[in-house]
């Protein structure tokens, strides 16, 4: 087996790329309204604990994406 350390994102369709920014995106409004709500309604847990998981889940799903390679 071998393993490429080696990220070539121009491999990628631009209309791929595209939908993997706005994924991102998404994923940031979400992050940012979900420490406002916490914050505004003073609820009894910090934020990290719905922010962080969905940060390290996309990081995840995205370096999967990044590191695939059809051999």
């Amino acid at each position: 087996m071998h393993l490429s350390n080696h990220v070539a994102v121009a491999q990628y369709p631009r209309s791929t790329r595209r939908v993997v920014a706005g994924a991102w995106l998404l994923i940031a409004v979400k992050c940012g309204l979900i420490w406002w709500a916490v914050g505004h309604w003073h609820m009894p847990f910090h934020p990290l604990w719905v922010v962080g998981p969905t940060l390290a889940f996309a990081g995840l799903a995205t370096g999967l994406w990044l590191t695939h390679r059809d051999e």
